[in-house]
């Protein structure tokens, strides 16, 4: 009788093993011996290499870059400067480019959640599913943990509230490419079966994107188990659009998804130029299209609201100086007085 050889095996089908084996006890004896299934999911399922030093040194590389990226303060990109809204309204529209922004899931959001001085957690999150909820609510993605069981450095019940923050950094995963994306202060924390964290721009503002008029700005929850497992990150981007009254709160919308898409591309890196200045000229149309609707280009009624923010202003309220010069510009005034 022919010997098995056990390197046949690799060529073999799961199907041709089993009735081989139940053919005689003589064969399935030999079966057993040369210890096919092995070789046969070697066969059909390498095993995955090991990294190489350089690998291992680049992920090192990459996680301490997000790292001083997170502590370093974000700045604002700013658009439109010097330009009021009926001029970027009458500016001529740029050449149109066959280009297509990342997707949303193109990118890593690295978390730093920071209570004072003291590390909480930090790790990495990817986009699991992108929802739309209310005409109000708008545009939320949600993210889970790319690692399983990230747990954070410190008891969830140990939190000095006022001292706590988030640092936010997108990773676009095909090329490492990071930018800061906000520093968000908390602003609510609430506890039931696991604990959810509300987080906000307050104070100084940071936004991702801003005009004279307007700016983009996220929002964060956090969820986070009661012996501190991480369970979920949401992000909230949200277009803030300044008032021009005096009695106006400002208006607080939802930002449009394919905003948010061209906006972390753009802030990302585009490497063609002419690609790079039709996704600006994108965000900018975005941008100017919810400021006009909030009545930023009638000059009529910006000019009864500078009258009657200048009547406030001479009865000693100073807190509309900055906004009044704003108007004033809008409507083509001088403004060099007001900054003697």
């Amino acid at each position: 009788m022919i010997p098995l050889r056990p390197e046949l095996f690799e060529f073999a089908e799961p199907q041709s093993v089993c009735r081989l084996s139940c053919t005689c006890k003589t064969l399935r004896s030999d079966v057993r011996d040369a210890k096919p299934w092995g070789l046969l999911a070697r066969a059909q399922l390498q095993p995955p290499k090991p990294r190489d030093e350089a690998d291992a040194l680049a992920r090192v590389r990459s996680h301490a870059r997000r790292r001083l990226l997170a502590k370093a303060e974000p700045s604002t990109r700013r658009v439109l400067e010097g330009v009021t809204l009926l001029e970027a309204l009458s500016r001529p529209a740029p050449a149109p480019v066959a280009y297509t922004p990342n997707e949303l899931s193109d990118f890593t959001f690295f978390l730093r959640f920071t209570d004072g001085e003291r590390l909480i957690f930090e790790g990495d999150f990817g986009v699991s599913h992108v929802s739309h909820q209310s005409d109000e609510e708008g545009l939320v993605l949600h993210l889970s943990p790319r690692h399983a069981n990230l747990k954070w450095m410190g008891r969830a019940d140990e939190l000095q509230q006022e001292h706590v923050k988030i640092a936010l950094v997108a990773v676009r995963d095909h090329d490492q490419a990071m930018v800061s994306l906000s520093h968000l202060n908390i602003c609510y924390a609430a506890h039931g079966r696991e604990r959810i964290y509300g987080f906000s721009v307050f104070g100084v503002i940071r936004g991702l994107a801003a005009s004279a008029r307007s700016n983009l700005q996220l929002d964060a929850l956090l969820s986070v188990t009661q012996d501190g497992y991480v369970n979920g990150l949401e992000l909230r981007p949200e277009h803030h659009v300044d008032t021009h009254g005096a009695m106006e709160a400002d208006d607080i919308g939802p930002c449009d998804e394919s905003l948010f898409q061209y906006l972390l591309t753009y802030l990302a890196g585009i490497h063609n130029p002419t690609a790079r200045a039709f996704v600006l000229a994108r965000i900018e149309s975005l941008l100017v299209e919810a400021e006009r609707e909030m009545g930023w280009g009638d000059l009529q009624r910006l000019a009864a609201d500078l009258a009657e923010m200048e009547e406030k202003i001479g009865e000693g309220y100073s807190g509309y100086v900055s906004q009044a010069k704003a108007l004033r510009v809008e409507l083509g005034m001088d403004v060099t007085s007001d900054e003697e």
